[in-house]
């Protein structure tokens, strides 16, 4: 029997930390005040650069973990009627939901950065946008052809749903094949998920030139989707064990900091699902935590714009200012959480948007 979603209290704690480790690894990548702060916490400054960006994979992990969980809880058996037009309608709920909120926090991109640019001239404040570049901001395709980002991040939203397309075409197709030739729809789906994890981490994922495109992420998407089938099949299937196998392969031709990371992440995942145990944590804390996780995908979609603008204002008024860019980051951190937390009441939840993911920016990948 499946698992409450509420009693995974492991993907909330994974979400609230990871989301918290992105806004500081772009608030110290970005604007003025990190140029002003880096001298005086070096160390610091490298690690949230360097290794902060790793958040990456926990997303990715709980993102294939939570897609399997409703589009087809055990390998093979679909919670929806196999046709080509209900996955096409799927898909595009996924996109909508998506994009809604995401909308929103683009216009405010826009924004800010407009007002960012009338103060001061700087480098990482991102120029007038063009037609053609809001066009394919809403159809998730700059990064395909070429086009500056108009704030930091978007590329991971059409990455997610670039994701959630692939494993429903493959589940679709798993179920079309079984019924067409008189197979396990179940065996077909493992099989097409082991085959195309392989072909990611033995070639695509050793590439950065294919990180806009989903085939480069699905070895850690594919560990959360078959923690998921792992915990919920009975009996036991051998398959995350030969995903495992195929992760120390990988790791053997070539060492991937990122994909350690997912294995870390997929095994707190597994022991989280498959335990009762909740952290030893006060009421207060574990509702700090909840409320993060949900309002994750707006922090991600707000605090580089909040901080782009606060930096500039700071920048501007307290020029290389330790103390003042110090307090500007905490103001931009707290904007943030508020200005999130609106949007997530406005406009996520209007469209049952419920969260399982967060995106971070490009160079993380």
């Amino acid at each position: 029997m499946k698992q409450p979603l509420t009693s995974l209290w492991i993907i909330n704690v994974i979400k609230a930390v990871a989301s918290q480790l992105i806004v500081l690894h772009h608030f110290i990548s970005y604007g003025p005040l990190a140029r002003t702060l880096k001298s005086h916490a070096t160390e610091l400054f490298d690690w949230l650069y360097h290794d902060g960006r790793m958040a990456v994979q926990a997303f990715l992990v709980v993102g294939g973990f939570l897609a399997a969980r409703s589009l087809s809880p055990h390998p093979g058996s679909l919670a929806f009627e196999p046709s080509g037009r209900v996955v096409f309608r799927l898909a595009w709920h996924r996109y909508v939901r998506l994009v809604s909120p995401y909308v929103v926090a683009l216009l405010l991109a826009i924004v800010f950065a407009a007002c960012a640019r009338f103060l001061m001239q700087d480098p990482d404040t991102p120029a007038a946008p063009s037609f053609k570049q809001i066009l394919c901001h809403l159809f998730l395709i700059h990064d395909i052809v070429g086009l500056d980002a108009l704030s930091a991040g978007v590329w991971y939203i059409a990455i997610d749903l670039q994701l959630f397309c692939l494993l429903l075409l493959m589940l679709w197709l798993s179920q079309r094949l079984a019924i067409a030739f008189r197979l396990k729809a179940d065996s077909l789906a493992l099989l097409l998920l082991i085959s195309l994890s392989a072909s990611s981490l033995f070639w695509f994922n050793r590439y950065d030139s294919m990180d806009m495109w989903a085939i480069y992420f699905v070895g850690a998407y594919a560990l959360g989707v078959l923690v998921q089938w792992s915990c919920e099949s009975n009996p036991k299937q051998p398959w995350l064990l030969l995903l495992l196998l195929i992760y120390a392969l990988a790791l053997a031709v070539e060492w991937r900091t990122r994909l350690v990371v997912s294995l870390v992440i997929g095994s707190l995942l597994w022991l989280g699902h498959r335990s009762n145990l909740h952290p030893m944590l006060g009421l207060g804390h574990r509702k700090v935590i909840d409320w993060l996780s949900r309002i994750s995908y707006s922090v991600f979609l707000v605090h580089y714009p909040v901080v782009l603008l606060i930096g500039t204002i700071i920048a501007l008024h307290w020029p290389e200012n330790v103390t003042m860019a110090a307090m500007g980051y905490l103001m931009a951190w707290l904007a943030t959480l508020g200005l999130a937390h609106l949007l997530y009441s406005r406009v996520e939840t209007k469209v049952g948007f419920k969260p399982d993911f967060l995106p971070i920016h490009r160079s993380i990948g």
